[in-house]
């Protein structure tokens, strides 16, 4: 089965991507199943700089394409940034739109820094152990389905780091995604910013595995045309995989 489950468009400010452009390629590289997953994000520096766009517009516009393409399953999603520190406003904002697929994701730490976009310098290990922690609360207290990009900070890094000392953290955000039913992203955008690995990368991959893991969503992350299967190769075919099952 081929699918993608991490993919912007037009509702979201950093894309490029038209979504029936994209769906006639994904026609064409014989995908069955994508998700378009618009950003959701309600930090006060990211409305005021950003706002949002209209959910149920953005509903209305997939349901459309949705009857158009019934040769490819779409599905409508969202990405909603630290859900866990906007939950009742963003559950509010999303109610009565049945979407089918909700990724959860941190972006912002405690300090504002935004570890998504590239860094002026590397995390420092209180900011690495914050962003862990962050990614634990939101697997823990909201009603998401899939994990996206876990340990996105890494992505423009030249090198993989040790993260040894984060290594109890991750070991619980795996065991409540697992008792929750939470997929965990394979997310390979980082190949296209020149990290030699997806993420979470495959030893974390492998961690998941044997604590008992075999829920996983793939996505390209993508905001431009081009983003879309370029890297999907790369992506290896894990022991128990299975694709996410929407919602």
């Amino acid at each position: 089965m081929k699918y993608d489950y991490h993919i912007h468009s037009e509702d979201s400010f950093d894309s490029r991507i038209i979504a029936e452009e994209l769906i006639l390629k994904a026609i064409s590289l014989q995908y069955n199943e994508i998700a378009f997953t618009e950003h959701v994000d309600l930090l006060p520096e990211e409305l005021a700089l950003f706002g949002i766009s209209s959910l149920s517009r953005y509903r209305a516009r997939i349901t459309a394409l949705q009857e158009r393409f019934p040769q490819l399953k779409i599905l409508c999603g969202i990405e909603i940034g630290d859900f866990h520190r906007v939950q009742n406003y963003a559950l509010e904002l999303i109610k009565d739109l049945n979407f089918e697929i909700i990724l959860g994701a941190v972006h912002i730490l405690t300090d504002h820094t935004n570890v998504a976009i590239p860094l002026s310098q590397p995390l420092s290990e209180a900011q690495v152990r914050d962003y862990y922690e962050h990614n634990l609360a939101l697997v823990t207290n909201c009603p998401i389905d899939v994990l996206a990009h876990l340990g996105v900070y890494k992505r423009y890094y030249p090198s993989i780091p040790d993260e040894s000392a984060y290594l109890s953290t991750i070991e619980q955000i795996f065991a409540t995604m697992i008792q929750r039913g939470i997929a965990l992203e394979i997310n390979y955008s980082a190949y296209r910013k020149n990290y030699p690995s997806h993420l979470p990368e495959p030893h974390l991959v492998d961690l998941y595995i044997s604590l008992g893991g075999n829920l996983f969503s793939i996505g390209s992350d993508s905001h431009h045309i081009d983003h879309f299967d370029d890297n999907r190769h790369k992506v290896p075919n894990y022991p128990s995989f299975r694709h996410f099952t929407s919602r």
